[in-house]
């Protein structure tokens, strides 16, 4: 069970609970004509607290979408606060606590102007209140909600911890009074608060069956977690347990948002960690799916800002990555990333564009998460450089890593031509001495070897290079890696499922519905 005090903010008669009341009703932020009234929101509520306990799941996902979407869209709809509502559900502390749980978000969401540190510090507590309710039962809950609403609920946790640490770091827009209260309050968005609520629903989940699908959203936020403080080893670690392939996926998860969002996150770990093979096939295999799911994210346009920025985000880093290491992918994705890139694709790494930045650099900025710093704040620095400082740390990393690089492009296409080849005759052709020649051997050789995680085993790892080579003396000796696909095998098969699936609709097609064609 995780218990935390605070003190209000703004100091004064209020005390220090783990359930805060909720005495101010959401605003019109918008300033408009309220579109909803607000006796109809609260017999909206009435009703979907009803279908939570009552169920069916379906008549939960139904009020979950139509409610928070319509409301969460319409800016200048006035929320009532949770002590309004209880006057008319009851005390109902899981109902009430999930309804202050979309109430803080739509804040977040709209409000002008940024969230409070109040609202930040109740919205914390309440989440605190929230999973203190599922982990310190014995038994389970005996309500059932949606995957999506599951995985939303998870997704903004480690959204507003983001928010929070972006808040807490950007000292010079702070007040003495702020200052003041998150000195007092550093257990408020504590990183290892977090961890421990993350862990706590793992490992409640593997005692209690019930609770799979909150196991699997648990475990994706601890990657989204571990991605945002640049610890890449730890996050693919987390999800060994999680298949990848989104159609395996999507056999056991139907929020597409979800599927979309953890393999955004896999992948750029594993190019993190110089494993480019395997993050092109993420990146490749969902922007795929991204594509042929376009009637879902029609229905779901509460998720398609998100999945399509997700998604470009995606094409970026996979235009990176197949600079790096160029190697076949789907045709289609190719001529949309040849017409979105055609002017930076064939250029080198460190290439400097007509305002004097370096391209690959600026998209990486771009594709890359926005990076947070678990490290405790130090509040005598009134600056933004505390902010700033883990989102440049990563972007210097990967300038490094393409300063290191800049050279295994052309020493490739050099060795792809040849089985054998004197060193001195590739450092003719890249116009330098034997002697600058060899380290980029050997750069060639370190970055391109990782761990594939499609045929790992422990401590073993590969070359993720087309070619392969070692230097006896001075000559090079190279070799292809890739086994050449036999295409005729895979005719064969096309050929016999088609023949198995002809006889089958010719078994089929029985008398009367031949007579009725």
């Amino acid at each position: 069970m995780m218990d935390f005090e605070y003190q209000p903010y703004g100091g004064g008669a209020a005390q220090a609970t783990t359930n805060q009341p909720d005495h101010y009703f959401g605003g019109s932020y918008g300033g408009g004509v309220q579109s909803i009234s607000r006796r109809e929101i609260i017999e909206h509520f009435a009703e979907f607290r009803r279908a939570i306990h009552e169920g069916p799941v379906t008549l939960v996902q139904h009020y979950y979408n139509s409610n928070y979407e319509t409301m969460i869209q319409n800016y200048n709809t006035e929320w009532p606060s949770a002590e309004a509502l209880k006057e008319h559900v009851g005390d109902d502390a899981l109902f009430l606590t999930l309804y202050k749980e979309m109430y803080f978000r739509h804040i977040y969401a709209s409000k002008p102007g940024g969230v409070s540190l109040e609202e930040r510090q109740e919205s914390y507590m309440n989440y605190i209140d929230l999973f203190n309710l599922v982990l310190a039962k014995d038994q389970p809950l005996k309500i059932e909600l949606p995957d999506q609403w599951l995985w939303d609920i998870i997704e903004e946790f480690i959204y507003q911890f983001q928010s929070f640490c972006n808040f807490r770091t950007k000292l010079a827009k702070r007040t003495d009074d702020d200052i003041e209260h998150l000195k007092r309050n550093i257990k408020i968005w504590n990183v290892h608060a977090v961890l421990n609520v993350m862990h706590s629903l793992v490992d409640k989940s593997r005692i209690v069956e019930q609770l799979e699908a909150a196991k699997k959203r648990s475990l994706i936020g601890l990657l989204k977690l571990h991605t945002l403080t640049s610890d890449y080893y730890m996050a693919l670690k987390t999800i060994e347990c999680i298949d990848l392939d989104v159609t395996k996926q999507n056999d056991v998860c139907q929020v597409f948002h979800c599927i979309v969002a953890t393999n955004y996150h896999a992948g750029f770990c594993y190019s993190m960690m110089r494993n480019y093979d395997d993050a092109i096939r993420v990146f490749v295999d969902t922007l795929l799916y991204i594509q042929r799911s376009k009637p879902i994210m029609v229905a779901q346009t509460f998720q398609n800002d998100a999945v399509n920025k997700t998604a470009d985000q995606m094409m970026t880093l996979l235009a990176i990555c197949l600079t790096l290491n160029p190697m076949r992918i789907d045709e289609t994705i190719y001529l949309h990333l040849k017409e979105k890139f055609l002017d930076k694709l064939p250029k080198p790494l460190l290439w400097v564009g007509p305002d004097g930045k370096l391209p690959f650099r600026d998209s990486f900025a771009y594709a890359c998460p926005k990076f947070i710093s678990p490290a405790p704040t130090i509040f005598e620095q009134r600056n933004d450089s505390q902010w700033a400082e883990p989102f440049n740390r990563q972007i210097e990393v990967f300038t490094e890593e393409l300063q290191e690089q800049a050279y295994i492009p052309d020493v490739r296409s050099y060795l792809k031509l040849y089985t054998t080849m004197n060193i001195e005759k590739l450092a003719s052709f890249m116009e330098k001495t034997p002697q600058e020649v060899k380290p980029l051997l050997l750069t060639f050789k370190h970055k391109l070897s990782g761990n594939d995680a499609a045929e790992k085993t422990e401590e073993d790892f590969q070359s993720s290079a087309d070619i392969d080579f070692y230097v006896d003396k001075d000559i090079i000796y190279i070799a292809d890696t890739k086994i050449t696909r036999r295409y005729s095998d895979y005719l064969v098969k096309q050929i016999l499922k088609y023949q198995e699936l002809t006889r089958t609709i010719s078994e089929g097609l029985t008398p009367r519905h031949a007579g009725n064609k």
